[in-house]
């Protein structure tokens, strides 16, 4: 049987790590394809290389959330029937 990583309810749980995520790949694409300051090799590597890592460790933050969500779920949900 396949199931889904996440169902609905963990994803509501998420979605306080999944908003920040949709707002920063946003801001992110501007700033990559718009550019409205022009590109200097120091600050603008230095600003994605930020927004990168905050990008990244939100995303781990968010699976490992997830996984715990779930697992606890599937562990006191049982309990409650």
């Amino acid at each position: 049987m396949s199931r889904e990583p996440f169902d609905r309810e963990a994803l509501l749980d998420l979605s306080v790590n999944i908003i920040p995520l949709g707002i920063l790949v946003f801001f992110s694409g501007l700033y990559i394809f718009a550019n409205p300051w022009g590109f200097d090799p120091v600050f603008s590597t230095l600003q994605f290389s930020i927004m990168g890592l905050i990008l990244i460790a939100l995303l781990v933050l968010t699976y490992i959330s997830g996984k715990a969500v779930e697992r606890d779920e599937r562990r006191y949900g049982e309990d409650e029937h």
